[in-house]
């Protein structure tokens, strides 16, 4: 049996799209949190609109930086987002090598905890979602977002 040709071109068209051609990461605006300029005394049970937040309450004191090898409590990472940082989360199943070396003063590279994704990059109210590691267009995230940025309060 014979199929038509657009069949056919139909089927070599849907299996380029899984190729390694196609995006790995996702990059996504969040709307900003109403509690955004909200302070918690500490670290805790509060419930933010998006995991893992990109805006919301967060504590006061210094912001991490580098590489810390625990993951960072939710109120933390909303202060280095609110200071214009950026925070590179990974699954902890994924050899990260790769993502250490993007570590900086203002760039935070850790574990995360329930992550959606294999890695997770946030800056204020921006988010980019990986199904692997993309140094390129993380870098490239990082960079053009980290200026979304109110600064501290």
């Amino acid at each position: 049996m014979r199929h038509p040709r657009w069949i056919l071109a139909a089927v070599v068209l849907l299996a380029s799209c899984g190729s390694d051609n196609a995006a790995t990461c996702v990059e996504l605006r969040e709307p900003e949190d109403p509690t955004s300029s909200q302070h918690l005394l500490e670290d805790g049970s509060f419930v933010y609109q998006t995991y893992p937040p990109t805006s919301g309450a967060h504590v006061a004191g210094p912001t991490p930086s580098g590489v810390v090898s625990k993951p960072v409590p939710l109120a933390l990472q909303v202060r280095l987002l609110e200071a214009g940082g950026v925070m590179v989360q990974y699954d902890a199943s994924i050899a990260a090598a790769e993502l250490l070396s993007l570590a900086d003063d203002q760039t935070v590279v850790a574990p995360g905890s329930d992550l959606p994704a294999a890695v997770i990059v946030t800056a204020w109210t921006w988010k980019l979602s990986c199904a692997t590691i993309d140094v390129e267009q993380i870098e490239r995230f990082a960079s053009e977002r980290r200026t979304a940025a109110p600064g501290l309060d």
